[in-house]
């Protein structure tokens, strides 16, 4: 509108004196020169409260309006007025930096983005779907960090950016051992980054893990053994699946109590594998948590008379396997499943925390209350070390503490014995 005074214009207020007074401003040669990011601020927003004078307010980013685009690049090309599609200036920042087609790709390197996106497809046949998914999730929160830093470029990543992921980069209520299982995972994505040549600098031997107390693990009482298991016996859901087949789903609890099994491998338990052993029976299996690139991982777990006839007596859910039923191939959802009823019947009976893996970890403790070595507990619980062990029950080994306890007393009395204290 030639003649007119923007500024005059501006004292009617509101949403459309502020779209004027951007378009006014954007059309003048000197803003056309560059490609800028503002904001067209909504008549109900904070800005027009404010003594931010009326030629500025469109670069007032501390509000929920929605950020534009508009100007040319370095190159000339003229890019329109258009929304960023984003409120936050980080990833309106990112949306503008894609039209710079003049970023030296030998110093920036490939989009951040892109590589992570490589890399998931080329993990899709090593990793379990599960394991993969925690892969994607980690990758999409480091993706989202570095954009609202303005850090789309693989060539931008430094040891102080992944530092501060390490310290900012995950919701404050998450545990320290989950922190330290996700941020892992990124120090793998850099070591193959740097292996592939994504990365120039070996950021992953560089960057510290991050360090977690594991919790200790606290096994079901008898009590509560026994209420869990006379209440997974009311379970009534329907004709198929565990809430249909209460004494099936029972004698899975009690699998994985008596063999220390994860809920992934006692659902595939097969009796076919089951041998005689001199007391117990032998039942040896390929453990599903693992790489899969690797080979496969055979591990094997014993079985009382009791419980083998029991399972191979009870109603099956499948005509070759008592636990798996349905036509899933992700076994993860089954696991889910479990979970899901196990924590039903823990609400239904009053025991806390009723999940899985708690009777793999009572399995464990009981053992090591027995007075079992370490290492021969870590053997049937299939860890690969005994330090993996030793992180999840250290305070539960009271048979390495009363060892010690008695070569200490054995040494204290024969230096009596020697007279070393004798005045």
């Amino acid at each position: 509108m030639p003649g007119r005074n923007p500024f005059r214009i501006s004292k009617l207020g509101g949403w459309f004196d502020t779209l004027y007074e951007c378009s006014y401003n954007l059309t003048m040669p000197q803003a056309r020169q560059d490609l800028i990011i503002y904001k067209r601020h909504a008549q109900n927003c904070d800005v027009h409260k404010t003594k931010i004078k009326v030629d500025k307010r469109r670069f007032f980013m501390d509000c929920d309006c929605m950020i534009w685009i508009e100007g040319r690049t370095p190159d000339g090309d003229l890019v329109p007025r258009q929304s960023t599609g984003f409120r936050d200036l980080g990833k309106a920042e990112a949306f503008r930096n894609s039209f710079l087609k003049k970023i030296p790709s030998e110093t920036y390197g490939a989009p951040l983005s892109e590589c992570v996106t490589r890399y998931m497809e080329s993990r899709k046949r090593e990793l379990a779907p599960k394991t993969l998914n925690h892969h994607r999730i980690v990758l999409d929160r480091l993706k989202t960090f570095c954009e609202a830093k303005g850090k789309l470029y693989m060539g931008n990543l430094d040891v102080d950016l992944i530092e501060d992921f390490k310290t900012f980069g995950f919701p404050d209520e998450m545990k320290d051992t989950s922190r330290a299982t996700q941020f892992a995972k990124v120090i793998c994505f850099l070591r193959e980054a740097f292996r592939r040549g994504w990365i120039k600098e070996a950021l992953a031997e560089k960057i510290l893990p991050f360090s977690a107390v594991y919790e200790q693990k606290d096994p079901y009482t008898e009590d509560q053994i026994k209420l869990i298991f006379e209440e997974a016996l009311k379970l009534n859901g329907g004709t198929i699946g565990f809430a249909g087949h209460p004494k099936t789903f029972r004698l899975l609890l009690e699998l994985m109590l008596e063999t220390g099994m994860r809920v992934g491998d006692a659902l595939l338990y097969d009796p076919r594998s089951v041998q005689r052993g001199e007391h117990l029976w032998c039942y040896v299996f390929s453990v599903q948590k693992r790489v899969r690139k690797k080979r496969a991982k055979f591990h094997e777990v014993y079985l009382t008379d009791e419980l083998k006839t029991a399972i191979d007596g009870c109603e099956w859910l499948s005509p070759q396997r008592p636990f798996l039923y349905g036509s899933f191939k992700n076994e993860s959802y089954l696991a889910n499943e479990v979970y899901e009823r196990m924590k039903t019947v823990g609400v239904r009976c009053g025991v806390p925390d009723c999940r899985p893996h708690r009777l793999r970890d009572t399995f464990a403790i009981g053992l090591l209350i027995d007075g079992v070595a370490i290492d021969e507990v870590s053997r049937l619980l299939g860890h690969s070390s005994v330090k993996v062990t030793e992180a999840y029950y250290a305070k539960w080994i009271l048979a390495r503490k009363r060892r010690l306890e008695g070569r200490l007393a054995q040494a204290l009395g024969n230096a009596c014995n020697r007279g070393v204290r004798n005045p």
